[in-house]
């Protein structure tokens, strides 16, 4: 038999051992399924995560608000401090009046109100928006520090301890989901060596039929093996695509209610180095389970 035509029948005879015992690959596959969408389910919390991180990221200015006894010349010499560290990129000084025009613009139902106080009761603030490194950076607390204790400085805003604390939840998650593959992974390799191990043993006269023939090892092992790694493929598809499908129902529901706050937290799917290293873990408990139900002593007489 030449090369192409032994291919041929492996494939052929791994398909029709799958068909054949289609209730058992069902299950398997389903199982597999649900071990790889958990493992997709902390990476999409990751990816969210990542975006929200990212979002906050390009919005990392620094709000210094000025006390009402602040001269210019203290303005101008905690404007001096902040562009000497070189974390600052621009700065923006605000006025009362436009802090108070901002808040009724933002707050449209207590606009009135802000404006009908007999004084402005808003202070004067500097707007620091930072270099992008400098969020990261170690040189960032003692920068807020600084600020804080100017003798201008009423209060210093920003909320860069959360922002840590969130990418934080980003390594864990994407560490959980990892260490989660490697166990479901291990998991799903032992269904489906067991599923093939089965159809092994549903069809021993015919392997023991293939050894009388002087069948090469790769004829007789090659089609349970490959039906392993078809189990694991089809697992990590059908796992993606109810990841899909519940991300999608996710938007709409979050489209439907509107609410701004939790479309942060579902506005995107894996992206594509994501899935292809879930169908990676699939192929790999596939492989692994093949090889486990195909050892001699599985075929041997």
């Amino acid at each position: 038999m030449n090369r192409p035509a032994a291919l041929a029948a492996l494939v052929s005879e791994a398909f029709e051992g799958l068909a054949r015992a289609r209730r058992m690959t069902s299950l398997s596959v389903a199982l597999i399924a649900i071990s790889i969408g958990l493992v997709g389910a902390f990476f999409l919390v990751a990816e969210n995560l990542k975006s929200v991180v990212e979002t906050v990221r390009d919005d990392s200015t620094v709000t210094v608000f000025l006390k009402s006894s602040a001269t210019e010349a203290d303005r101008a010499d905690l404007e001096r401090l902040a562009t000497e560290t070189r974390l600052v990129a621009r700065m923006r000084h605000v006025s009362p009046d436009e802090a108070r025009a901002r808040f009724s613009t933002w707050w449209k139902s207590l606009g009135p109100a802000a404006r009908s106080l007999p004084g402005n009761p808003f202070p004067a603030s500097l707007e620091m928006e930072l270099d992008p490194a400098a969020v990261s950076s170690d040189a960032l607390p003692p920068f807020l520090e600084l600020l804080a204790s100017h003798r201008a400085a009423e209060e210093v805003q920003f909320d860069v301890e959360w922002i840590r604390r969130l990418r934080g939840a980003v390594s864990l998650a994407r560490l959980t989901g990892l260490v989660l593959a490697v166990f479901l992974t291990l998991g799903a390799a032992f269904t489906i060596a067991n599923v093939v191990r089965l159809t092994i043993l549903l069809h021993r006269d015919e392997i023991e039929i293939l050894r009388l023939v002087g069948a090469p090892e790769f004829l007789i092992r090659g089609p349970y093996l490959l039906g392993g790694l078809v189990q694991g493929f089809l697992g990590a598809l059908v796992a993606l695509a109810l990841l899909w499908v519940g991300t999608r129902a996710v938007l709409a529901w979050v489209a439907a209610t509107k609410n701004a706050l939790l479309g942060v937290f579902a506005v995107r799917f894996l992206p594509a180095s994501a899935c292809l290293l879930l169908l990676a873990f699939g192929l790999a408990a596939g492989l692994l389970g093949g090889l486990l139900a195909v050892r001699r002593r599985n075929l041997a007489g």
